[in-house]
This record gives C-alpha cells, sequence and structure tokens, in this order.
C-alpha cells in the first residue's frame, strides 16, 4: 500500500470483490425485476417501447455521469487530494454546481422538444409510445448523473461499497411498482409502463440522497460554488469534452441498435435487451467492478510516476478477469435456451420470445471477455489524463460497428446487430493493447497471450460438460415426472453445477496459475490494507 493512497494488485482483487458482491446483489434484484418485467410485457410494443426509451436517460449518464464525467474527473480528483488538499472539497462543489446547471438545462430542453413532438407531429403508435415514456424518465437524467458524481468522489476515496449498492434502489423500487402498483392497475390501458416509468424516477431521486452521508461526513457540502475559471474545474471540462466524444460514439451505436430492432419488428428491442441484461450479470459482477476499482488505482500510480506498478496491476488484472469471463461467456452460448427459458418463458413472454432472445443471448455471448477487457484497458489511458487515445480508437470503431451492422443485419437479422458490436469491441480491445504497449510498455503479453489460450481450453470443456448435463436430466428417473418448470430449472442447476468443478479441474490440468492466484487474493481480505475498500 502507498500510505493509503493506492491499491496494490492484491488489494484491488480483494476491492473488486467487494463491488462485485454489491454489483451481485444489484444483480440479483435486478435479475428479479426483468423477470417481474417478462412476465407482465413479454416481448410486446410498451415493452420494445420503454426500452428504446430508457436508452436517452441511459445515453446521457454515458455522457455526464459515470463515464465521461467519471472518467475526467477522478485522475484531477486524485491529483488535487494528493497535491492540494485544502482545495479538494471547494474543487468538487464548483463542479456539481457547473454539472447540476448543464444537466438541468438539457433535461428542461428534453421535455419540452417530446411534449411538441407528441402535440404538432403525425406519430405512429411506436413513436408516440417512446416519447410519452420519454417524457416521464427524462428527469432520472439529473437524478442519476448526480449520482454518479457522487460516486466518483466516493470511488476515489477508495470508498466503494455505498456507490456499488445503489443501483440497488432502482431494482428494488422498479420491483414495487411492478408487484404492488402494476396488478392495481387495467393491463390494456397502457398504465402499468407509465408507473414503472415513474417509478424510475423516484429510484434516482433516493440514489442520489444517499450517495450524500459518506461524503458529507468527509467535508463534503451542498451548496451553490459556481466558478467555470477554477484551473481544475476548466480541466476536468477539457478532459471530459474530448472523453464524451468517444462515449458519445458508443452511446450512439447504442440508439442506432434500438432503432434499428425497431425497424426489424415491435419485439427485436426487447429481445435485445432481455439478452443484454443476461450478458450484464457476470460482466457487472466483476468486468465493471474491475474497472470501478481500476481508474483511482491507475490515476494514483500514474500521480506517482509508477509505470512499472501500472503494468504490474494491469497484467494481473486482465488475466484474472479472463479467468472469470472465459468460462462465464462460454457458459451463457452453450446454455443460452435453457437459461433464457427459466428466467424469463412466463406470462407474456412466449416460447418464440425464448428462441428469439436466446439467439440474441448466443451472438452477445462471445463478446463478454472483450467488453470485460475494455473496462480494463480504457482506465490506463484515462489514470494518464489521456483521453484522446480511447476515443480515437472509439472512433474506428464505431465506423466498423455501423457497417458490420448493416452488413449483418439482414443474415443474422436482429442477432446480426448483437454480433456486430462484439466484433467491432474485439477491434477495439486489440487496437487499445497495441496503445498500452506503446504508452506504459510491455505489460506481460506473452503470460496473458498464454492465460487466455489455456483458460478458453478449459472453458470450451466445461461448456460441453455443462451442455450435456443439461440435456441428460431431464430425462432421469425422478426428473421426468417433474412439471416442466421444475424440470428445466433442476436441468439448468446440475449443469451449472457440474460446470464449476470441471472448470477448475480443467484448469488445474493445464496448470493456470489464475485460480490459485484469484482465490490468494480473497484469502488475505483480513490482511492490513484490506480496509481500503471501504
Amino acid at each position: 500500500m502507498n500510505s493509503g493512497r493506492g491499491l496494490d494488485k492484491r488489494g484491488v482483487i480483494r476491492s473488486a470483490g467487494m463491488v462485485s458482491a454489491f454489483v451481485l446483489l444489484s444483480r440479483v434484484f435486478g435479475f428479479a425485476r426483468d423477470m417481474l418485467m417478462a412476465r407482465a410485457f413479454g416481448t410486446s410494443l410498451n415493452m420494445s417501447a420503454f426500452v428504446t426509451a430508457f436508452t436517452v436517460p441511459n445515453l446521457f449518464r454515458g455522457l455526464f455521469g459515470e463515464g465521461a464525467l467519471s472518467s475526467a474527473f477522478v485522475p484531477v480528483f486524485t491529483e488535487t487530494r494528493e497535491r492540494a488538499p485544502d482545495r479538494l472539497w471547494q474543487f468538487a462543489a464548483r463542479l456539481q454546481t457547473a454539472l447540476a446547471l448543464l444537466l438541468s438545462a438539457l433535461v428542461a430542453f428534453g421535455m419540452l422538444a417530446a411534449t411538441a413532438a407528441l402535440i404538432l407531429l403525425p406519430l405512429d403508435a411506436r413513436a408516440e409510445a417512446v416519447l410519452r415514456l420519454l417524457r416521464i424518465m427524462l428527469p432520472y437524467t439529473l437524478f442519476i448523473c448526480l449520482s454518479a458524481f457522487l460516486a466518483a468522489m466516493l470511488n476515489a476515496l477508495h470508498k466503494f461499497a455505498v456507490a456499488a449498492l445503489a443501483p440497488v434502489v432502482l431494482n428494488l423500487v422498479m420491483i414495487a411498482a411492478l408487484a404492488g402498483v402494476c396488478p392495481l392497475l387495467d393491463p390494456g390501458s397502457g398504465l402499468r409502463m407509465t408507473a414503472v416509468a415513474w417509478s424510475v424516477i423516484a429510484a434516482g431521486v433516493i440514489q442520489w440522497g444517499m450517495m450524500l452521508p459518506p461524503l458529507l461526513a468527509r467535508g463534503f457540502r451542498l451548496r451553490w460554488a459556481l466558478d467555470l475559471s477554477d484551473p481544475r474545474v476548466r480541466q476536468v471540462g477539457r478532459l471530459m469534452g474530448t472523453t464524451m466524444i468517444g462515449m458519445g460514439l458508443t452511446q450512439i451505436n447504442v440508439v442506432v441498435d434500438r432503432l434499428l430492432a425497431f425497424f426489424l419488428s415491435d419485439g427485436a428491442p426487447s429481445y435485445l435487451f432481455y439478452a443484454e441484461r443476461l450478458i450484464y450479470l457476470p460482466l457487472g459482477m466483476f468486468g465493471t467492478a474491475l474497472g470501478t476499482v481500476l481508474l483511482p488505482t491507475f490515476s494514483g500510480q500514474a500521480a506517482r510516476g509508477r509505470l512499472e506498478q501500472m503494468r504490474e496491476t494491469l497484467n494481473h488484472s486482465a488475466r484474472q478477469l479472463m479467468f472469470v469471463m472465459l468460462p462465464a461467456a462460454a457458459g451463457l452460448f452453450a446454455l443460452a435456451r435453457p437459461i433464457v427459458r427459466v428466467a424469463f418463458e412466463r406470462g407474456e413472454f412466449t416460447p418464440y420470445s425464448t428462441d428469439m432472445t436466446a439467439f440474441a443471448l448466443q451472438c452477445y455471448a462471445p463478446g463478454l471477455l472483450v467488453f470485460s477487457l475494455l473496462k480494463v484497458f480504457i482506465p490506463v489511458f484515462y489514470g494518464v489524463q489521456d483521453m484522446k487515445t480511447p476515443v480515437r480508437a472509439g472512433m474506428v470503431c464505431t465506423a466498423l460497428n455501423l457497417a458490420l451492422k448493416f452488413a449483418l443485419i439482414w443474415p443474422l437479422d436482429h442477432g446480426g446487430i448483437a454480433l456486430a458490436t462484439v466484433l467491432s469491441s474485439a477491434v477495439n480491445v486489440l487496437i487499445l493493447g497495441w496503445l498500452i504497449h506503446e504508452r506504459i510498455g510491455p505489460a506481460g503479453w506473452p503470460a496473458i497471450w498464454s492465460s487466455a489460450a489455456r483458460l478458453f481450453a478449459a472453458s470450451a470443456i466445461m461448456a460441453a460438460a455443462a451442455w450435456g448435463v443439461n440435456e441428460a436430466i431431464p430425462g432421469l428417473p425422478g426428473i421426468s415426472g417433474l412439471p416442466v418448470f421444475w424440470a428445466r430449472l433442476a436441468a439448468l442447476l446440475g449443469a451449472m453445477a457440474a460446470a464449476l468443478p470441471v472448470y477448475l479441474g480443467a484448469a488445474a490440468l493445464l496448470r493456470c496459475p489464475e485460480p490459485r492466484e484469484f482465490l490468494g487474493a480473497f484469502r488475505r481480505r483480513l490482511a492490513p490494507g484490506a480496509a481500503e475498500a471501504g
């Protein structure tokens, strides 16, 4: 440890593990929410309209919240904490004031534009449904972006718990609306989805509020402090402006995905949404969690000029990520249909919805590793306050992504949208990996590639075993006589139970060091410095 200002490579994994635990809790409740959404709305027009409308607040969250702002703010906040701690909270208050004013203006403009479109334009049912829900949910943008700003401060202080726990609130509030309010409303009136949209707003307010106490305890204050001449605020603005271009390109891809999917069919946005939710489960549990921990870690190492530590942290983190994500990707691909069937097939979610969603999941699954590696590679550049390089790489890959979507959508339908995202992200990983080598030096790439090959082989063996167990169990005595759902659940649980020992055994036979390193990090959770995860 370095005077409490950073995390060593073991501390990174321990902290990521703590964040993962809270993310797992959020994903469990998120999964319950998605099951209720599937039961109530299936892959209907209302569901696809909600998915499309919610894309807009998420776009701004990526631009002004968790993405660009956090990436630009954390390195400057960390540097200020190191060099001018007496000015830290003044700087934070000034930046928060500027952010709140900008977001309020954008939200007001968006609500007026949506209202004008609904009144003045001849709209079809799809567009009208999207705009009505968008008008309700736009204020969520303000609260979730301010929440992300507060979370970025907590993460920079290596206090990850509250920020990681906050997403649970969104899921709990939406579950309350789906389970407690929606059954009381007319299913054919559209009021049920309206209630869900209003629950999103309530969740945003609560998320913002729960971030405040731990920051107030450390000296932060909610106060008017607009000063755009502050050099640190201007520095964040410059860094953020560059990052927003890259994030904007990514978010544009998401918007294009939704619009193209809507062009294909009423249900296509929903197929992609449910598949994405299953991908986000392992991605959030470890990939996003690790990226959250790595940004302040890389920022601290860069501020002290410790490039060798950055290389060691990157190497260790990438290999541990592959240890978790390769088997997760293989399992999702091999068991796509059983997973979707058990998770969602009830109520308005039909067997046809299962088939379409499973196909999307199989197209997304190979990308799980590359999506995760991006969350490790990009913080390297942000840590050294180099926002331009990821943007330039992102511009190339955005163009490739759009070209691939239009090329693949015709033979693969909505699956082409998913596969294009995976392929372009893989190219982005390769470009950034090469540029990292140029920027901070060799990060032990031969060891990373060697681990990738061995872990891929172990994951393939695991996937084959899991698929075989899932196919065999329904025919076993005592299982075949169960109701259909319970037989399917037993088969899936049996496959998952078999997967872990097979994977670990194959990894051991192939002499993969990652399992030992991974478990070793958690054996030392109570060692000195573990509290840094806070």
